[in-house]
């Protein structure tokens, strides 16, 4: 008799469950699928070797691996793809078994009290329950948990795009401050000269000795703008580690790729790549849709709910156990909740308006964006045809100047001066390709393509 009454519960439980995947299946049709694939797992941790030269793109590797916001972005994808298996366990039975043992006494007898009519009581128990229809509430659950999941995955390009970005930036400006650093370092020398030279001619009683000091005073400020630099250039290395996500990485070199570039992406194009590809954008439209289906959802708040269920179990003394079971179809009718739905309802709709604005003021700024970046790199372009020319000028001048005071009918401070404008005209012109390179990968990161290498031409 046992074995019959669990077969039968087993058979009944195993019927509404196979009812209710027909059901499921025939609304999971309307599902669009999740196109991502297997869920993501972090790769190694890159390091550096002492002394290793990275170029841009192992830079761009080392970052991808290693940055925390990135990693913290693929966990969120990692949880947004299991939220939508929890969205999907209201389609499967829920099937619970229990059982509990009391030593139990006949009324009157006190407690504590010694009574041998005091008996063992035993339950054993399955129950099994299934949901069979639910006006699709459990469909726009787990629609809302794949749209969060492919946002989340726009989410972790938006934070890969971040943190490369950060990472071009700090490059190139290490590339920046080395080129300026080996600018100081021809200064000093140059100094060092003009010291050696202003010492000899005094020495020779040609000069005065206003022009030793003069030389000195001018070798001390070289030093000390050296000095700068170099911290400078120590502080940048700082940025650079830290936006690899390596704090403590060993010295390495750069390859110097600051060299004139030729952008070859026209703005209009560039514009439509940005409303096409931008991750942060798709991230907030599909937030977007998220909100509209939440006021689906909310919207189906009032509608009943249908299951069935099922169970068998065993209770009594231990010896003479009653065997029971019980099955059954239950349909719950929600009748008043103080408001809550209407309520609810309301919330996601000010959501809903809430992310369409947000959507369109992130438009309005990626169109800011990408325009300001293409004037900046117009700008720059034209500063570094001038640039060229002024350091050939300043060169020139520098000539005529060390050439005069040579010949004895030129000052110290002719010579300063022209060395000067040689040092700020090569200062220019690499502030001029860093800005240049800086507008590049600003225009790439409006766009979305931070990653990407091949909008650019190298022209030497």
């Amino acid at each position: 008799m046992k074995k019959r009454v669990y077969m039968f519960s087993i058979m009944l439980t195993t019927g509404l469950a196979v009812f209710s995947f027909h059901q499921q299946a025939l609304q999971a049709q309307t599902i669009s699928p999740v196109t991502a694939e297997a869920k993501m797992t972090p790769s190694p941790p890159r390091t550096i070797k002492e002394g290793e030269t990275l170029t841009l793109a192992k830079v761009v590797a080392i970052t991808r691996q290693n940055q925390p916001a990135i990693l913290a972005a693929k966990g969120n994808v990692n949880a947004s793809q299991s939220r939508i298996g929890q969205a999907k366990s209201f389609y499967y039975p829920q099937i619970n078994g229990s059982t509990s043992y009391d030593r139990l006494s006949p009324g009157g007898t006190m407690y504590g009290t010694s009574d041998d009519s005091a008996y063992n009581q035993l339950a054993v128990a399955m129950n099994g329950s299934q949901l069979l229809f639910d006006f699709g509430k459990t469909k726009t659950q787990v629609e809302i948990q794949k749209t969060s999941f492919e946002a989340a995955r726009s989410d972790l390009n938006a934070a890969d795009d971040r943190s490369v970005f950060n990472a071009k930036l700090a490059y190139y400006d290490i590339l920046k401050i080395a080129r300026n650093k080996k600018v100081a370092i021809e200064t000093v020398k140059q100094f060092e000269q003009h010291l050696a030279q202003a010492k000899g001619f005094f020495e020779a009683g040609v000069k005065p000795k206003y022009d030793v000091t003069k030389a000195e005073v001018d070798l001390s400020h070289a030093k000390l703008l050296q000095i700068q630099v170099e911290n400078t250039l120590r502080l940048a290395r700082v940025v650079l580690n830290n936006a690899m996500g390596l704090p403590a990485a060993p010295d390495y070199q750069l390859e110097d790729t600051l060299t004139s570039v030729k952008f070859t992406l026209p703005y209009e194009q560039a514009l439509g790549l940005a409303m096409d590809h931008r991750p942060d954008l798709k991230a907030l439209v599909l937030r977007k849709q998220t909100a509209q289906q939440s006021v689906d959802l909310a919207r189906k708040g009032d509608m009943p709910i249908l299951s069935g269920n099922a169970g068998a179990g065993y209770s009594g003394d231990a010896d003479t156990m009653d065997e029971g079971w019980s099955a059954g179809i239950a349909i719950t009718v929600p009748i008043f909740n103080g408001h809550l739905t209407r309520h609810q309802i309301g919330e996601a709709q000010a959501n809903a308006v809430i992310l369409a604005a947000n959507v369109t003021a992130l438009q309005q700024s990626i169109h800011k964006d990408v325009q300001q970046s293409y004037l900046n790199l117009q700008e720059a372009e034209e500063r570094i045809a001038v640039t060229q020319l002024t350091i050939e000028q300043a060169k020139e001048n520098s000539r005529i100047a060390s050439g005069r005071y040579s010949a004895g009918v030129g000052s110290p401070i002719e010579v300063t001066d022209a060395d000067i404008l040689l040092v700020q005209a090569k200062a220019d012109h690499i502030q001029a390709l860093y800005d240049y390179r800086i507008a590049q990968t600003s225009i790439e990161q409006s766009i979305g393509m931070t990653g990407e290498n091949s909008l650019t031409t190298k022209t030497e």
